[in-house]
């Protein structure tokens, strides 16, 4: 018997959410899944019978923010993309709303 596949998306709800629906834990083809929402993969994914564990990696706040900052002056195939963000200083970014973190991992 050869290799076993499911191409499931788990970086979205939505594919969770389908990956839930496919057996992806049941079945045991997966070794390690990656997901930036934790809790949703852990509530749609996992129960008493199929548990999981989790590794977290961070990155420092700070070097984040910078990555950031670089990331949008230069990103123009993101939708949030404005061509405005070029003439911002590193600080006016840190000050300014588009540096808010909205990311779940680093929510209190």
């Amino acid at each position: 018997v050869g290799p076993a596949y499911m191409n499931v998306q788990t970086t979205t709800q939505e594919g969770i959410l389908r990956a839930a629906k496919l057996g992806l834990v049941p079945s045991g083809l997966a070794d390690i899944i990656f997901t930036g929402n934790p809790r949703f993969a852990i509530e749609h994914l996992y129960d008493r019978r199929h548990k999981g564990r989790i590794l977290a990696l961070f990155r420092h706040p700070v070097e984040r923010l910078i990555s950031k900052f670089y990331y949008v002056q230069e990103a123009d195939w993101e939708k949030s993309y404005h061509p405005e963000y070029k003439q911002l200083s590193l600080l006016g970014y840190a000050k300014s709303d588009i540096a808010s973190d909205r990311n779940i991992m680093v929510q209190k």
